[in-house]
């Protein structure tokens, strides 16, 4: 009797180490599906559903961009010369003459007058026009009859025009120095513009207005005066 009750306590205490050992293996295998299906739901919520990621990082690029600061120009362009403080439609410095040698607009002054204030019965008068250099700078200008017109008018009509006029025309290219003044004259025989404006016509008396003009540069009106007979 003794005998067979330690007999059975042996396989009793075997077979509950068998069933520890199982049921420690059951918890390792169970414990290691546990840790793995964690990571793997760690990694699912890290990794963010990719429309969602691009609309994050649009509405990111237009909370934060600037559009001041946004530059897309090539090289070259006129962003880029605005940025290296260069205007690409700068003229040229206009403390020298163009590369011709030529005067610009600008640099020419044109005046009017007459040898007289005022002209009696018989006296033709006389026309001159004044060029002047108001450049720094030494220039062309062309002071020739083609490039010049004597205007007169009275009461607001053109009497007389040499643009109108059927007189020989030439070139006459001048280098004016800085502040230089030359003269054109043109004697005005009375008449009007038509065919060589030689003919003298009746006039009546009064204020007459003559404007000058080279190479389209216009003077202002010179008053004088053509008295009554």
């Amino acid at each position: 009797m003794g005998s067979q009750r330690r007999r059975q306590s042996a396989e009793v205490y075997r077979r509950r180490r068998i069933l520890v050992g199982v049921l420690a293996v059951v918890l390792l295998v169970l414990a290691g599906w546990l840790t793995g299906l964690a990571m793997g739901g760690g990694q699912d919520t890290d990794e963010a559903d990719p429309q969602e990621a691009a609309e994050g990082a649009a509405a990111q690029d237009e909370a934060g961009s600037d559009p001041g600061s946004q530059n897309d120009s090539p090289p070259g362009s006129e962003d880029s010369a605005d940025a290296d403080g260069q205007d690409p439609e700068a003229e040229a410095p206009q403390d020298q003459p163009p590369e011709d040698g030529s005067c610009r607009t600008g640099d020419l002054e044109v005046r009017a007058s007459t040898g007289s204030e005022s002209y009696g019965p018989g006296y033709a008068p006389r026309l001159v026009m004044e060029v002047e250099n108001t450049a720094d700078y030494a220039c062309e200008a062309d002071l020739g009859t083609a490039e010049q017109e004597f205007l007169v008018e009275h009461a607001g009509a053109t009497v007389f025009s040499t643009a109108e006029c059927s007189v020989s025309r030439e070139s006459l290219p001048v280098q004016l120095e800085p502040g230089q003044v030359e003269q054109a004259h043109f004697t005005w025989p009375r008449s009007d513009s038509a065919e060589d404006c030689a003919e003298p016509i009746a006039l009546n008396p009064g204020s007459y207005q003559l404007t000058v003009s080279l190479s389209g540069i216009r003077s202002e009106p010179h008053d004088f005066t053509l008295n009554e007979g």
